[in-house]
């Protein structure tokens, strides 16, 4: 029996094998790539402009503007073989992979590169050209050589390419010599009514585990099966099987999507092939040889083996990258509840826990493993976890306990608010407005607001009227059932009188999460006030509006009424103090 055939074609996911890296300028996808390969919209939308820019006569620079791994230059190498004539009419330029004159800057690069494109030979030029850049390269060059480039400039501006707050209009533009897509628009998961899904990254699991022809990785999975000796516990073996289950790969995938937004985490197609390697091969076990890789697995304790199989490893290795360190704090185990609680203290005092098991988990998920499970000598907070992290998959769908209430509300207000449905916007706003009046107190009176006077006061409160003014720029309504493109966070406008720019609030889950508290009564601490500094500053720049002309309210607690005092300015510029 031998395990090194199944390892190395594992090996192919990771991101230091050659096959990780796609060079973009021309076609390199191997067999393996071009199998693993999915469409995206993204993609779509770059076919569309390609195949329409290379029916002109005139100079087309295409911007595929983005982050670093992304997966450009991936997608444009796959677009080599499948739009050959059309690609083959432009020069491409990866500006994060190709060389450069070590004695020139990379602007300086470009600078010669997009000659054709200056202000004085656009009208002449007939250069088409393919740039895979990234935004801060875009923007550096432009403000380096802006000048020479105004229209370039002006394009980029208008449609505001730079802007991550925005969904980027990425339509062909026939009169135009640019055109971009906008990668940080598109995201590896869309939006629902329901919820988030993913079908690039459910995709990609199932075609590791698909059994058909063109996947190498199956047929070694089943040359070592056969190979194994009956009665050995392979964990790897384990692992790969495991995401045979549908079930399985929807709730990884969500787990990913979860990470992305609770704690924005980048993720890149390469990062997750990577993170699917590491799911299936344990760390301490990756580097081993046959013969060790046998003895160290034929003495595994029934705890050692456990701690390997992904249900435990993807939760328990935060060490292997950031996408795992985010995912560790996703672990069930940290969110207990009655029901659970109850089956734990029934398993703690179980001398056979595999009937307690069987209770509650699905059968496909403790077939294979009863004979350790029924091990006395596991810890049994060690078996606890192993229950609560199996029973997460088993029963996620089904277990209302298993959800997040305000992280599902979230998702559902996004997709809505993408999709400029007034009642969502407006729900949005009224939570800032509301989180925003509670921040530092219940002031106990409609549209007034508690303001931070200093020191920390013990007998009066000071209020303020508060009535913030949103600005608000009301596109149609769409009714798309699935966003492709969207933000991932709410972007809110208000007016400050006498500025001409709007105060932009940004609320992403965590602050989200925290406003939605703060609306049921939480009081921030000193922990808060830093984590949502931006909020803060933003609470007190609208509270502070008018200062000159408005009244304050003050309470004198111990008298428990609502507001006590008031202290105004009078039309004449004298000052008024009223007992209320």
């Amino acid at each position: 029996m031998t395990i090194n055939l199944f390892l190395e074609e594992l090996q192919k996911l990771r991101e230091s094998s050659k096959y990780a890296v796609a060079q973009g300028t021309y076609s390199n996808l191997n067999g393996f790539k071009k199998y693993l390969h999915i469409e995206r919209e993204v993609e779509k939308k770059l076919k569309k402009i390609i195949t329409k820019a290379s029916q002109k006569t005139t100079a087309q620079l295409l911007l595929v503007c983005g982050n670093v791994g992304d997966g450009k230059s991936h997608i444009l190498s796959h677009l080599h073989d499948e739009l050959k004539s059309e690609i083959s009419q432009f020069t491409i330029h990866n500006d994060a992979t190709e060389s450069h004159n070590p004695h020139e800057s990379s602007n300086q690069t470009l600078y010669k590169l997009l000659q054709g494109f200056k202000d004085e030979n656009l009208k002449t030029s007939h250069d088409k050209i393919i740039l895979a850049i990234n935004l801060g390269t875009l923007s550096k060059f432009i403000e380096e050589f802006g000048t020479e480039y105004t229209q370039l400039k002006e394009y980029i501006a208008f449609n505001k390419i730079l802007d991550t707050d925005v969904v980027h209009n990425d339509d062909f533009i026939e009169a135009s010599p640019f055109h971009h897509v906008n990668f940080t628009d598109y995201h590896l998961y869309s939006l629902t009514a329901e919820g988030a899904i993913s079908e690039i990254i459910t995709t990609l699991f199932e075609r590791i585990v698909a059994n058909n022809d063109a996947n190498t990785l199956y047929k070694a999975y089943v040359s070592y099966k056969e190979s194994l000796d009956e009665g050995l516990y392979c964990p790897i073996l384990y692992n790969y099987e495991f995401l045979f289950n549908d079930n399985n790969r929807k709730i990884i995938a969500q787990l990913i999507i979860k990470a992305i937004i609770k704690s924005k985490e980048i993720v890149s197609l390469r990062t997750l092939l990577n993170f699917i390697y590491d799911l299936i091969v344990p760390i301490d076990l990756a580097s081993l040889n046959d013969n060790d890789y046998f003895k160290r697995i034929e003495n595994f304790s029934s705890a050692e083996y456990l701690s390997n199989l992904l249900p435990n490893y993807i939760f328990e290795h935060p060490e292997l990258s950031s996408l795992f360190e985010k995912i560790e704090r996703l672990d069930p185990c940290l969110t207990r509840n009655a029901e659970t609680d109850e089956v734990l203290l029934s398993l703690i005092n179980a001398s056979n826990p595999v009937p307690l098991f069987a209770d509650h988990i699905a059968a496909n998920y403790i077939d294979t493993i009863q004979s350790r499970l029924a091990n006395t000598l596991i810890v049994k907070s060690t078996l606890s976890r192993f229950f609560i992290r199996l029973n997460y998959f088993s029963n996620y769908y089904d277990q209302d306990s298993l959800k997040e209430v305000d992280y599902e509300e979230y998702l559902v207000w996004l997709y809505h608010y993408n999709n400029n449905n007034p009642a969502y916007i407006q729900k949005i706003y009224g939570l800032v407005e509301v989180a925003a009046r509670n921040w530092n107190g219940d002031a106990k009176s409609n549209g007034k607001v508690i303001i931070n006077v200093g020191k920390k006061q013990t007998k009066y409160r000071v209020f303020k009227d508060f009535d913030p003014i949103p600005d608000l720029k009301l596109n149609p309504k769409n009714s798309d059932d699935i966003l492709h493109k969207f933000t991932q966070e709410f972007s809110l406008a208000y007016k400050i009188s006498q500025e001409k720019e709007s105060l932009k609030i940004h609320v992403d889950y965590s602050l989200f999460k925290t406003l939605k508290m703060v609306s049921k009564g939480y009081r921030p601490n000193k922990k808060d006030n830093n984590n949502f500094i931006y909020f803060v500053n933003a609470i007190t720049t609208l509270t502070n509006q008018n200062n000159h002309k408005a009244s304050l309210y003050i309470d004198e607690i111990n008298i428990g009424k609502a507001v006590d005092y008031q202290f105004s300015k009078n039309p004449f510029g004298g000052y008024t103090f009223q007992v209320l």
